[in-house]
């Protein structure tokens, strides 16, 4: 499966939550995500291969210190709340809440077609050096994934920085609206740059994140949660040299990506709800609006990698995932306890038969469309 982009991520990733600190815990992947991600291991040597090709630097890292798949909702913005508040409500357990999604999530009808399509906005929030304010780092992912062929096109485009919040835009604009920031060495600016590039199956990398399926399998996962749980850990054991409590954590990683953006029926996701909510320390952080203003219930699980926990965010009526968010646990390095780290949001997710508008990889800008707009795709009604 085609995916460099991940592992340009890992080399994003913020300075404090880096595996190689003496500081914290001494395993951290990002999807999250970020986004923290490796490249996936063979079954030949079971441990992590250097990837086959490193391409240049993403025109802003920083914009892609976001990830995982995991990645993120984010609570919005307007008073009194600003992303990473607890919210007021509760609904129960956090483990109630990811079952009443599986209820929900497992009604929707399974759809089917050629391609399974994924975009997503992804921010990584930053302090602005010397200044009272911070700004979301802003970047577009779309998949678009052919899980009988266990193929992916993706494709990467710089949205550009805008500031995090309300509080934050009245900073902003009181320093005279600047549209370029420097941040820890990088510039980002207000406009964006567009596409950074796109991949497809077959080109000069293949590097997917730790623990990544072989889109193959999908069709041949069980369930039943707890059927669900051991499969998945056969399958990690089977790729990875590591301690029983590393494997577990790369079973969580998987189990969110079959939640929230992979293409698993409605059963499979209603499937890795449950596994999740069996998960120890699972809150529920009640009634959330995430980054485009869409309510939501949300749980927190804590991260098996480091010092953040991973936020998810379902859809009230349908269960379906809205989002992902990675928010600091502890502080350190100028990060602030219960900070957020990174967000997703999944502004589109549906099947399709329009092939992805490529079918080579580059690295040079090229045509795309508007932000939101999938080309080549209908509009999701």
């Amino acid at each position: 499966m085609k995916n460099d982009i991940l592992h340009r991520l890992t080399a994003a990733r913020p300075a404090h939550l880096d595996p190689n600190r003496p500081t914290p815990p001494p395993v951290r992947e990002e999807e999250l995500a970020t986004v923290m991600t490796h490249p996936r291991a063979t079954r030949k040597t079971r441990t992590a291969p250097r990837p086959r090709r490193v391409g240049r630097p993403l025109v802003s890292g920083l914009a892609l210190a976001t990830a995982t798949a995991v990645a993120a909702l984010a609570i919005t913005d307007t008073a009194p709340e600003k992303p990473g508040a607890a919210p007021s409500a509760t609904l129960g357990s956090g483990s109630q809440v990811l079952l009443a999604a599986a209820s929900h999530v497992e009604q929707q009808p399974a759809g089917s077609s050629t391609y399974w399509y994924v975009e997503e906005h992804l921010g990584s929030l930053h302090k602005v050096p010397g200044k009272n304010y911070t700004v979301a780092v802003r970047t577009e992912q779309r998949y678009w994934t052919a899980a009988a062929k266990n193929k992916q096109w993706s494709q990467l485009l710089d949205l550009g920085a805008r500031p995090a919040t309300k509080a934050d835009e009245a900073a902003w604009k009181a320093d005279g609206s600047p549209t370029s920031w420097n941040l820890k060495g990088e510039t980002v600016t207000y406009a964006g740059k567009g596409e950074i590039q796109h991949d497809a199956p077959g080109g000069t990398a293949d590097v997917v994140p730790m623990g990544e399926l072989p889109l193959r399998l999908l069709a041949t996962l069980p369930t039943d949660e707890k059927a669900l749980r051991k499969r998945l850990f056969t399958l990690v054991d089977k790729d990875y040299n590591a301690p029983e409590r590393i494997l577990d954590g790369i079973v969580v990683d998987t189990a969110v990506r079959l939640a929230t953006t992979l293409p698993s029926t409605p059963a499979l996701r209603a499937a890795a709800y449950r596994l999740l909510a069996a998960e120890p320390g699972v809150r529920s952080l009640g009634d959330v609006k995430d980054h485009t203003g869409r309510t939501g219930y949300a749980v927190a699980l804590p991260s098996p990698h480091g010092p953040v926990e991973i936020r998810l965010i379902f859809d009230k009526s349908t269960g379906m995932p809205l989002g992902t968010e990675t928010v600091a646990t502890r502080g350190g390095d100028g990060v602030s306890k219960g900070e957020v780290q990174s967000y997703t949001t999944i502004t589109s997710m549906k099947w399709t038969e329009k092939a992805p508008p490529f079918d080579t990889d580059t690295e040079d800008p090229g045509p795309i469309s508007a932000p939101g707009e999938e080309p080549g795709v209908e509009p999701a009604s």
